[in-house]
């Protein structure tokens, strides 16, 4: 074979090496990274450095800073409410992010967005500070029924360039929140939100997916599926853009844009906040908040949140026992066997008095926190009376 063919075909192969195209495959993995994919339009945070410090000296005047052992400085919100959970107060939308969580609060855009919530029977909530954003650090759970979410543990790892690889299991039940599915995509979700009681059911009747990855060096969170969603609600999910806030405030919905304040942040472990308390000292003085938050609700109101309560898990309750006689008619009207029609008739009803027997448990776990709180209120009436 003569130079001139050799150099011929060497050029050829060249040429068709580079029309060569990646063609996904259906392994389920995600392709390889394409930057700028998503544009940069949410990425450009020129001048938006942010360090611990000032972390630190932004959140104080909204909560305390403890140091806790396990986590060196957290943060703990101080809220009015004395049911208070993370991912409560605010609404779920859909981004080019995927579920990304719009809170209520001012200072929102930090401990929803970095860093992991924590619990602590002593302390409550607490946060822990970070550097990564996400759209929210959540798990979910869902059926047909509900969908709940969690915050995902301080202490499940995050691994960059991949994401958080989590099967849920750790979380306690008292830690997911839960609403019925058709009250999902509602603006202010903390009315529909069920008491934690009701969760030890729920979860065995809902399914688990973290879905919280990173591609492009940006962190985005799908845990349920946008179609299943609209189905459940009965509400078309519409899709926002993720806006870069240039200003330090809440976050806003406007048209079809989501603004959010997300600097860069920085850790400095040679910082620390200006005012620190003990865990001790913390937990004095979230015990005095806890008792003081019934107090100032009063009788009266809470009685009001109480009946409130009981019938959110009443209604819920008795939705559960008709899906499950429904599920019992539509099995039993696949088979002419009266032989199998007796079984799964039989195997439904046993299902249905364990179903009930939970719930009769639930109501009476709801009951004693009830009479808890009330115990409180009178405790006020009667040292008012005293001095």
């Amino acid at each position: 074979m003569n130079k001139k063919l050799i150099l011929l075909i060497t050029v050829l192969m060249v040429v068709a090496a580079g029309c060569i195209i990646y063609v996904p495959s259906d392994t389920g993995e995600r392709p390889p990274s394409d930057e700028g994919y998503y544009g940069d339009r949410y990425d450009d945070r020129s001048g938006m450095e942010w360090d611990t410090s000032r972390v630190y000296d932004y959140l104080s005047p909204y909560g305390n800073w403890v140091r806790y052992q396990a986590y060196g400085y957290v943060w703990i919100p101080t809220v009015n409410r004395y049911d208070w959970r993370p991912y409560t107060d605010g609404r779920w939308v859909w981004s080019d992010y995927g579920w990304t969580w719009v809170s209520s609060y001012r200072w929102g855009w930090i401990p929803f967005h970095y860093g992991r919530w924590g619990f602590d029977a002593r302390l409550g909530w607490y946060w822990v500070p970070g550097d990564v954003w996400a759209p929210a650090w959540v798990s979910w759970r869902s059926s047909q029924l509900y969908i709940g979410w969690a915050p995902i543990p301080p202490g499940v790892p995050f691994i960059p360039g991949r994401g958080v690889v989590f099967d849920g299991r750790t979380i306690p039940y008292r830690h997911w929140v839960f609403l019925q599915s058709p009250y999902f995509m509602r603006q202010s979700i903390y009315s529909y939100v069920l008491p934690y009681e009701r969760n030890l059911t729920i979860i065995n009747l809902t399914v688990h997916k973290t879905s919280l990855y990173m591609r492009n060096n940006r962190m985005y969170n799908d845990g349920l599926d946008v179609g299943f969603v609209e189905s459940v609600s009965k509400t078309r999910v519409q899709k926002y853009e993720l806006q870069q806030g240039r200003t330090v405030g809440p976050s806003r919905i406007e048209g079809n844009r989501v603004t959010v304040y997300n600097p860069r942040v920085t850790k400095d472990e040679s910082v620390r906040p200006g005012r620190i308390l003990t865990e001790r000292e913390a937990e004095v003085q979230v015990e005095e908040q806890r008792s003081g938050r019934v107090k100032i609700l009063g009788e009266a109101e809470i009685e009001r949140r109480q009946r409130e309560e009981v019938e959110k898990i009443e209604t819920s309750q008795e939705r559960e026992v008709v899906e499950m006689k429904k599920k019992m008619e539509r099995e039993t009207a696949t088979t002419s066997s009266r032989v199998e029609k007796t079984r799964i008739t039989r195997e439904y009803e046993d299902k249905i008095k364990t179903l009930k027997e939970n719930h009769a448990t639930e109501k009476k776990d709801v009951e004693v926190r009830h009479q808890e709180e009330k115990t409180k209120v009178v405790k006020k009436k009667v040292v008012k009376k005293d001095a």
